[in-house]
Order: C-alpha cells, then structure tokens, then sequence
C-alpha cells in the first residue's frame, strides 16, 4: 500500500479523509515539515500565571484521577492544553515525560495545526471532535515517534471550547479504547465545571452598551481605545471554525467603509499589536496576519449573547446584553453587527419571551419607547401583575 509522505502529495489519497484534510491544513503552514518543531514562546513564569487564572485548573483532580494515573501505570503521557493548542499541563509516566520533551511536547509547546501540523490535539481543536493520530501520520516528522488520541473540552455553559486534552505514547496510546477514556474524562470535567461559576476561560473583550471597552482575563482589565475595540470585535467575529479572519482589504473596508485604508489599516494593526504585547490583560492573545485573524478565541460579549439566543437561552442572553454593540463606534462593519444583534435579540424575545424576559428587555434604553414590545408584554403578563399599570401608563398618548 502506498504511504502518505508530506512532500508528495499525490500520496496523500493513502490517508483517511480526516487525516488528508489535516496534512492540506498543515501544509499551508508549515513550509518544511522534516525541521520543524513545536515553538514555545511563552516564559516559564507568564506560563505559570496563565495556567492559574486558567478554568481548566479547577479540574485537575479530575483528570489525575480519571486519565493521568492510568496512563503513568500504562507508560503514557497526558496532556492538557488550552484553546490555541498550547499544552499548560504535561503529565504521566516520567520516562515518557521526559522522552516528549525531546520533540518539544511539553507545557507551554503550542501543537495547534498552525504551529506543528496534524496531530491529534491539533485535529481536534480544528474539528470540535475527537482525533487518534499513530506515529508517522503527523506531519512533522519530530512528532513521528509518538502516537495520540486527544479530545476538545468545552465550557458546559456557553460550549465554547476551553482546550484539548490529549493521550499520547506507544502504540496504546491510540488503542480502540483509548479515545473512549479520554472522552469520559473530558465528560467528567465537564460536570464538574459546571458546577463551578461562570469562567469563559478566555480573554474577554466587553463592548456591549459600553463606550469604554475593556479587555482582559479575570480581574485583570485594560481599556482599549475605540478603534482597537472595533478591530477586536470584527476579528472575533470572523475569525470562526468556517471563516478564519479578515484579509487587510476586507478589514479595511468594515472599518473605513471602502477599499483604498489598507496602509491606516496596518499602522493602527502594528499598535493594536504593540499594545497585546505589553498588557498583561491580553493573557497572551496576539494578531497573526495573512489573513488578519486572532491567536486565540476570544470572549466577545456579543457572541456570548448570539450564542445563547442560538440556544433558545434568552434569559442568559439578557444577561449578557447590556445594550448596543460600541455605541460610539461608526464603523460600517460595527454598525451592522449593532444591528444584527439588536435585531435578534428583540425578535427572539417577541417571538417566545416570557412575561419576565420581555420586561427585563424593557428596562434597556433602546427599547424604552418600543410599543410592539410593551403591547406583547401586556398580553402575556397576568392580570394582577404590578407590572401592567407602568406599562399600561407608558404606552397610552
């Protein structure tokens, strides 16, 4: 049977469909697969700040017991990395352990397709879906000693993804069984995260009925200026599992509202980026271009609150909805996502909102005079509701 060999692509029809559509992805990344190595580029005390501000910490118990354990009794490594792809914990059999380091499988190693190729935690952050990779499917040829199985594991509240938690070794390390027992760890997790309060696990930008946005993780928050807000706002917006990011032209007329910025573009990027760079609040986040896209997700309020319109959720969305998207901003594309998620919101709760809901949703100032709504609030409240009379007031001439 013919072998798969990344330089040959021809060959590349020997690999199951997940695989072949992993090695194009790699491809475009990685111009020389036999050197490369997976980078590291994050200090050993920014790493260790990082992983103690990150959700996935309240679940380690979980995954030593469950999969770390087991594995070290089987000469198997766990791993457990954030959204992006960069292991934050390295753990199991302390031969295999050390052995990993060698291929730059260790914390703070980004294993994302974009920075080492296929892999199983790579496939998986790419997919949303669970990933076994044997020895010289991966790509690179640094990784060809080892064999993974790895799954992503999502916020129980919002379904964001927070991470990849992977299994890797020999030849047990992608067994018929071994995905199941990383799929029931990451499922234990899970539960127990819900548990927990609301921690998105991501940097955080906050631009809803705010003219004063803010970026950060935690308690940890900077200011951004508005046109660094728009610029953040339109990259996570677009930079999605189907669209990943805004090319200059592209970006450049959400922002300018026509072609022809693209040089204002890249001189208010490089600041945007100086600025990521320098602020603790960004957690690591950085921009990459070609296209203009974000290192890693990002918690933007307003998809927050799409997402759970998605999800019939709209007492969470209310929530999450502190009013119109930057309201100061004038930017073309940033007027229009105002008004998609103006628009959903109130659709939503006109079409199936509770008496409740749909007064909470009064209380907003863009709808303080909206008559539709007030009227379809009056039809659902109870008759001796105290809430009728202020209604009844507000909408008679």
């Amino acid at each position: 049977m013919m072998k798969a060999v990344p330089d040959e692509p021809q060959t590349w029809e020997a690999l199951k469909p997940l695989l072949r559509d992993s090695w194009q992805r790699s491809a475009q990344f990685l111009a020389d697969p036999s050197r490369a190595l997976a980078p590291v580029n994050i200090s050993d005390a920014d790493l260790g700040s990082y992983r103690m501000s990150h959700p996935l910490r309240h679940v380690l118990p979980v995954f030593d017991k469950l999969l770390i354990q087991p594995a070290a009794e089987a000469g198997l490594i766990v791993a457990i990395g954030d959204a992006s792809g960069r292991l934050l914990w390295v753990d199991g059999d302390r031969t295999a352990v050390r052995r990993a380091e060698s291929a730059a499988f260790q914390p703070g190693a980004t294993w994302s397709e974009e920075a080492i190729g296929t892999s199983a935690p790579g496939i998986a952050l790419a997919t949303g879906r669970g990933a076994q990779v044997h020895q010289d499917e991966h790509f690179a040829s640094s990784a060809h000693q080892f064999s993974c199985s790895a799954a992503p594991i999502r916020h129980p509240k919002t379904g964001r993804i927070l991470g990849v938690v992977d299994l890797t070794g020999d030849e047990k390390a992608v067994a018929t069984h071994s995905l199941a027992l990383v799929y029931a760890a990451v499922s234990a997790a899970e539960a127990e995260l819900k548990s927990l309060p609301t921690d998105t696990g991501g940097v955080q930008l906050t631009t809803l009925g705010s003219v004063r946005p803010q970026l950060g993780l935690g308690t940890t928050r900077e200011t951004l200026c508005l046109r660094h807000a728009e610029i953040l706002t339109l990259l996570a917006w677009h930079s999605t599992k189907h669209q990943r990011g805004l090319s200059a032209g592209e970006l450049a007329e959400l922002l300018f509202g026509e072609m022809g910025h693209e040089v204002a573009l890249r001189a208010e990027i490089v600041r945007l980026r100086r600025f990521l760079r320098s602020t603790p609040a960004s957690a690591g986040l950085d921009l990459q271009s070609r296209p203009y896209r974000l290192s890693a997700p990002l918690d933007l309020d307003a998809l927050t609150t799409m997402t759970a319109l998605t999800a019939g959720d709209r007492s969470a969305a209310l929530d999450m909805y502190a009013g119109p998207l930057l309201p100061a901003s004038e930017a073309p594309g940033i007027r229009s996502l105002r008004q998609h998620v103006s628009a959903v919101l109130r659709e939503a709760l006109l079409a199936d909102g509770s008496a409740d809901e749909l007064c909470r949703y009064l209380q907003l100032r863009e709808a303080a005079e909206d008559h539709h709504v007030m009227y379809t609030a009056l039809q659902v409240l109870p008759a001796d509701s105290p809430q009728r009379a202020a209604l009844v007031a507000s909408v008679q001439p």
